[in-house]
């Protein structure tokens, strides 16, 4: 064959896009972040939830009983779990939104 004029396209070559592609582009863009940052508020707003509550059902329980052992554990079980749980699911929440790049 004659030499002709090469018109491979490589793969890290992309033609310039149009500025309604681009548009297109950045709107999708958008909504995956949208969607990222809804499923990761969900997910450990609901696990945030959930050691607060458990923190104010112990607490609950250290008032309701009459052993004074028991009200004890139950009282310092409820401050160190709720706080801790919370506590963990902030930094496993911050962590995985670093991870995803938010």
């Amino acid at each position: 064959m004659p030499d002709q004029p090469s018109l491979r396209v490589h793969p890290w070559q992309r033609r310039p896009l149009t500025l309604e592609e681009r548009a297109i582009e950045l709107e999708q863009f958008e909504r995956e972040l949208q969607k990222q940052k809804r499923l990761l508020y969900l997910r450990y707003g609901f696990e945030y939830a959930v050691w607060f509550i458990v923190g104010i059902f112990l607490l609950g329980w250290s008032l309701h009983t009459a052993d004074t052992r028991y009200a004890r554990l139950a009282f310092w079980g409820g401050i160190g779990l709720g706080d801790a749980g919370m506590l963990w699911a902030l930094v496993r929440a911050r962590n995985e939104a670093e991870r995803l790049g938010l």
